[in-house]
């Protein structure tokens, strides 16, 4: 099977499964690709915040069920994101991100990461403050 017909396998078993018509690997890899190069100046709500962060669900999800050569080649294109996305959040004390949405135990690790600075991360911080 090829890289391709493996990938468009995947995402019609994913629609099938609930994922939006809208979604694909190369549409939430760009999602995932564009908020990894902005979250520290993201200027969204925490609303839009939370349905990007949806985007690496997605290639997580996908990726648990590839191939290993697929695994690798999804790997390689999202791992130049998660490293600028660690970069630019820091770890969600105060769980501030859970006061709007309910994350569990088996939510990746990009939920519990919260923008370390511009307008969505001083929002998230006032938020926490109580202010």
């Amino acid at each position: 099977m090829t890289l391709d017909s493996e990938i468009g396998r995947i995402e019609a078993e994913m629609r099938a499964a609930a994922w939006a018509t809208h979604t694909s690997l190369r549409r939430e890899l760009q999602v995932w690709d564009r908020l990894a190069a902005e979250v520290d100046r993201y200027e969204a709500t925490i609303d839009d915040y939370l349905n990007d962060l949806y985007s690496r669900d997605y290639i997580a999800e996908f990726s648990a069920t590839a191939s290993a050569g697929t695994r690798e080649y999804i790997a390689g294109q999202v791992a130049a994101a998660d490293d600028r996305f660690r970069a630019s959040t820091e770890p969600d004390i105060g769980a501030l991100i859970g006061q709007h949405y309910r994350i569990d135990d088996k939510d990746g690790w990009w939920w519990r990461r919260r923008p370390a600075s511009g307008p969505l991360g001083d929002y998230l911080k006032e938020w926490g403050s109580g202010g």
